[in-house]
């Protein structure tokens, strides 16, 4: 990496703190400008503007001028600190390792590629860094030397000795799944609580081959808990789980972990569960594929807002051009041309489960989030919508026709994405450049294997597939799995722009509520018992909607009053008691 390619900065400027003579000082100090070029200038629209491309280090001298903070110029992200790991000549570079804390959780937030789950294989013992030499063979004493002097020697030592312990559950629950093993096989210690606190203990004698996603999940995670172990490590836990679900596994590790004075380390993107989990986080920020930083460790809180904004203050780098922000409940849509489908009241029952579903109605150009417990009959209640199944009371008019991504993408040896786009639409139209290859980055894709690629690019390809093809109605069952923030952000957004480009109705059921918080403009809520009866309301708006979800689980949820963002309130909280005495469980302000 050259001096040019290390040395980046960007100009991050507030326009409401913007002054004639900010806008005097930006200008006419400006090295660029004095030097012919164009760098800080002002618009037609009269806001002071410099291109990304044109800033300079010399432009932190104007910043040192401007009497407020108007302007402040931050580094872009750069490799820096202790080299762990590189793949190969030119590959992948893992810079600095996270520090596991006795007792506490340490969690793991940046975009995938970024590291994180090198960062994990080494500490688990898996991996033995090369220190930036891919062709030397390095040993763990050479590794703890170079990192001499830091928290991490002492596990690092154990690992060598064989003093320490890991435990480590990996990302994709979804594959390797095959195992003819009973559930009861693979976790060994049957007696222990924590088989309970999951609800495990329904699932002994199944084999693990036969078990949904979910299941597999809280399987995984129970085996992992239930090893005598130093240090747990947890590759997204949350996948395919509800979020009742989501909050039991996040307080069972906690528990856990206290009761056994034990390290756990969790990489997760869901920020809920993050939130809930997590004593302190390390952010990881760089250029995925390229290099990783491990930044250093901050409280839950400030991590997580600090990496939303884009800017980690202690590292003083900006590793995001723009925050991501929050929606409120009041900035949706209300208004609505007249509906593309109404259902009446309908009922559908199975040998032993039974689903009824309020009557409603659903809008062109909306989209619609869809929440409940797992196994309450979201799936079956698309199927009739799309006339897939028929339902014993009711009829579904017209019969719309629906494009549905299901919860589970498999992924064919020989296919490329060039070719399974091809099969289902005309993939040099100008439309679909438009709506689905540029704002799901799909071209990079074309060329490769449908089985080479990571869990978050078949799940882009998979939303992508489902936007393509033509229907009245799009349904994606959890779009976000697998896929980092940063990229949930885009999604959803994505999701967002091609209803209201099309002005076709987008359903989408997802148990990560940063998502669902952000994309839907209404809300279906499914209520019942698990497996045995599902109830759906009909759509509703978002905040009645988010009311009755969080009402249903005892939670209440707030706003971050720096980010915007929803946090679940600590239980039995003032605020929490508070919340539910007002029946506000959404809270919004």
């Amino acid at each position: 990496m050259t001096a040019d390619e290390r040395d980046r900065y960007i100009a991050v400027i507030d326009q409401d703190e913007v002054t004639d003579e900010v806008r005097d000082i930006a200008v006419n100090y400006d090295p660029v400008n004095r030097a012919g070029g164009e760098g800080f200038h002002v618009t037609e629209d009269g806001e002071l503007h410099i291109d990304d491309a044109k800033v300079i280090a010399e432009h932190a001298l104007i910043e040192k001028k401007i009497p407020n903070d108007a302007i402040r110029i931050v580094p872009l992200p750069t490799a820096t600190g202790q080299l762990v790991h590189q793949y190969g000549q030119n590959g992948f570079q893992l810079y600095n390792l996270p520090s596991p804390i006795r007792g506490r959780v340490v969690g793991l937030l940046g975009r995938n590629g970024i590291g994180k789950s090198t960062a994990l294989r080494i500490l688990a013992g898996d991996l033995v860094p090369n220190l930036g030499e891919p062709e030397a063979d390095h040993d763990w004493s050479a590794v703890i030397d170079a990192l001499g002097g830091t928290t991490l020697q002492a596990h690092l030592a154990g690992l060598r000795d064989g003093s320490v312990t890991t435990a480590y559950k990996p990302q994709r629950v979804d594959r390797g799944s095959a195992s003819e093993k009973t559930v009861a096989e693979i976790i060994g210690n049957t007696a222990s609580s924590v088989i309970d606190r999951l609800a495990v203990r329904t699932l002994l004698d199944r084999q693990l081959s036969t078990l949904s996603g979910g299941q597999r999940q809280r399987v995984l995670i129970a085996a992992t808990l239930t090893s005598e172990a130093d240090l747990y490590l947890f590759d997204e836990p949350s996948s395919f789980l509800d979020v009742q679900q989501r909050l039991t596994v996040a307080r069972t590790i906690r528990e856990h972990i206290a009761e056994t004075d034990a390290t756990a380390i969790v990489v997760e993107h869901d920020l809920m569960t993050l939130d809930l989990l997590s004593d302190t986080i390390h952010v990881l920020y760089g250029e995925p594929g390229g290099f990783g930083v491990v930044a250093q460790q901050l409280a839950t809180r400030a991590g997580i807002n600090q990496f939303l904004n884009g800017e980690l203050k202690e590292e003083n780098v900006r590793i995001r051009p723009d925050a991501i922000e929050f929606p409120s409940a009041g900035q949706r849509r209300v208004d609505h041309d007249s509906p593309v489908l109404t259902y009446p009241e309908l009922r559908k029952s199975f040998d032993e489960f039974t689903l009824t579903v309020a009557s409603g109605r659903i809008h062109a150009g909306e989209t619609i989030g869809i929440v409940g417990e797992n196994a309450l009959g979201k799936t079956t209640f698309v199927k009739l919508l799309a006339g897939g199944l028929s339902p014993d009371v009711g009829t579904v008019p017209g019969n719309a026709t629906v494009s549905y991504k299901p919860q589970y993408l498999s992924a064919a040896e020989t296919t490329t994405v060039r070719e399974r786009f091809a099969a289902v639409t005309d993939i040099y139209a100008t439309s679909f450049k438009r709506q689905i290859r540029d704002p799901f980055e799909l071209e990079p894709l074309f060329d490769r294997s449908l089985a080479d690629l990571s869990g978050g690019e078949l799940q882009r390809v998979g939303i992508a597939l489902c936007l393509a093809r033509e229907a009245d109605l799009y349904l994606l069952d959890e779009p976000s799995a697998f896929l980092d923030v940063d990229r949930r952000a885009t999604v959803v957004d994505s999701l967002r722009r091609f209803s209201q480009q099309t002005e076709r109705p987008v359903l989408v059921v997802d148990h990560d509520l940063f998502v669902i918080d952000r994309v839907a403009d209404r809300l279906i809520v499914f209520e019942g018992t698990s497996g045995e009866r599902g109830q759906a309301g009909a759509p509703q708006p978002m905040r009645e909607g988010m009311n009755t979800f969080l009402e249903a689980l005892g939670i209440t949820f707030r706003r971050d009053a720096r980010s915007g963002r929803p946090r679940v309130n600590k239980p039995d909280s003032q605020l929490d008691r508070e919340q539910k005495t007002r029946g506000e469980y959404y809270y919004n302000s």
